[in-house]
């Protein structure tokens, strides 16, 4: 029986651990935009990849694997062409600072 419990807490242990350690590392791009309009749209493409979001509160956040992702503001629903490329490392944030939209 206690040889079981140390095991089943040894296990928990490592589980926690590991969780911790990939949280860490995630990979990250983040903003703020500042627009008149409340609908406004974030779009990040790798590839074949693509993630989007509403803003919220002014800000933005995408969970990204690392790489360059091109990254689109706008207004209106689906995405137009245009945006920034950017890097992003391994375990690493990206942020983008303040995005103006007129």
């Amino acid at each position: 029986m206690d040889k079981t419990v140390a095991t089943f807490i040894g296990v928990v242990c490592v589980v926690v651990g590991l969780h911790a350690s990939r949280a860490m590392h995630q990979t990250n791009i983040t903003g703020k935009v500042s627009s008149e309009r409340d609908s406004v749209w974030v779009f990040a493409v790798n590839g074949k990849d693509s993630l989007k979001t509403m803003v919220s509160n002014g800000k933005f956040r995408f969970k990204v694997k690392p790489g360059a992702w091109r990254v689109t503001v706008t207004k209106k629903h689906p995405i137009d062409e245009g945006g920034q490329t950017v890097e992003v490392s391994e375990g690493r944030t990206l942020d983008m600072g303040t995005i103006i939209l007129n």
